[in-house]
């Protein structure tokens, strides 16, 4: 392919200026490039990769490394076609042709990228600073309510502004829990002060604190188009309808503790494990441990994850662990303990399939 980029740079290319604020960030980029990866055919990639687009702004070589992901000619073509009008640096566009197993594949791209130049000029894209998702319209709403009226659009944008502007999930949680405090918001409006928080847990966490005050809370399922991983949505959908209709609590006496490990017990148990130097005697103790004493939970089994500095190790008593947690449906928070996605995805998988 490098005769193809060549033979392109031979024709003259029109300067076209940015038509995107700015471009992805490279770690939620490589969360979107990891999920197309996973995906089990040039469709369904081509599908997830047009969901990726709308409302996003993606540097040349983004494209380029997206592209790549599918196997063939036809599917790259599809996307960098659409991707065209989300480049933030279309000078630099020349380096997609190279993604393209033949030079008439990605002449046809050079050609309809060029008529789109010549065409008449469209309205620029609106930008927001929000994600392009399906966000409810709290007009007209007739269900049950949290709050009287939400604040109008033009308010809410204004007083989102601070929280825009902080550089760390704590801050942005401080900020964004000064404007519920204050103002009645539909599930829209905190939908997107929620994609304000990088951590997946951090915007779940934020969701359920602030939800019993919002307006239109039986509009809580469009909440699940802030997560990207199931679990996270499955806990939002779960969540919710105790709050718009509380269970009824029989007047039964408090449930029995079947089995635990108490505080104490788990401090002996990390000090144990946190003296041995040799991390396969370390592994080899811990899940001794584990076995034996079975009932832990999510929050105890990550206190012993933090006691290995090995990434294999860790995903190997994350997995190991599972048997012996009272409280599974909460596995997935375990994810925070990684450092690399890869051992967060295997978790995941691990998890959907038991």
């Amino acid at each position: 392919m490098k005769k193809i980029i060549l033979l392109i740079l031979l024709i003259p290319v029109m300067a076209t200026a940015q038509r995107c604020p700015s471009p992805m960030p490279a770690n939620i980029f490589k969360q979107h490039l990891n999920q197309l990866a996973l995906q089990p055919n040039d469709q369904q990639k081509l599908q997830l990769a047009k969901n990726i687009l709308p409302g996003s702004c993606m540097l040349s070589s983004q494209i380029k490394d997206i592209a790549m992901v599918f196997g063939g000619d036809y599917y790259r073509f599809e996307f960098c076609k659409r991707a065209w009008k989300n480049v933030y640096d279309p000078n630099n566009f020349y380096d997609v042709y190279d993604a393209f197993a033949s030079f008439s594949n990605a002449l046809r791209l050079y050609d309809f990228v060029n008529r789109e130049e010549t065409s008449a000029p469209t309205p620029p894209i609106v930008q927001f600073w929000y994600p392009n998702l399906a966000y409810p319209v709290a007009v007209g709403y007739r269900g049950i309510t949290g709050c009287d009226l939400p604040l109008a659009e033009n308010d809410f944008e204004v007083l989102c502004k601070p929280a825009i502007l902080q550089k760390t999930d704590a801050a942005r949680r401080s900020e964004a829990l000064k404007i519920v405090a204050n103002n009645c918001l539909s599930l829209g409006q905190i939908m997107k002060l929620s994609t304000l928080f990088q951590l997946e847990s951090n915007r779940l966490a934020f969701m359920k604190e602030v939800y019993p005050r919002v307006h239109d809370l039986e509009n809580y399922s469009f909440g699940t188009e802030v997560f990207s991983h199931v679990p996270y949505k499955n806990d939002w959908l779960a969540y919710c309808p105790t709050i718009i209709d509380p269970p009824v609590t029989p007047p039964t006496a408090s449930p029995v503790v079947i089995c635990e490990v108490t505080q104490q017990d788990f401090e002996d148990i990390k000090r144990s494990i946190g003296n041995v130097s040799v991390n396969s005697t370390k592994l080899t103790l811990a899940k001794q441990i584990i076995s034996t004493k079975k009932c832990f939970t999510v929050r105890q089994i990550a206190g012993i994850i933090e006691l290995f500095s090995i990434e294999s190790s860790r995903l190997e008593i994350a997995l190991y662990s599972y048997d012996y947690c009272i409280n599974k449906a909460d596995y997935y928070q375990l994810t925070e303990s990684f450092y690399t996605t890869g051992s967060k995805d295997k978790l995941l998988e691990f998890i959907s399939n038991k």
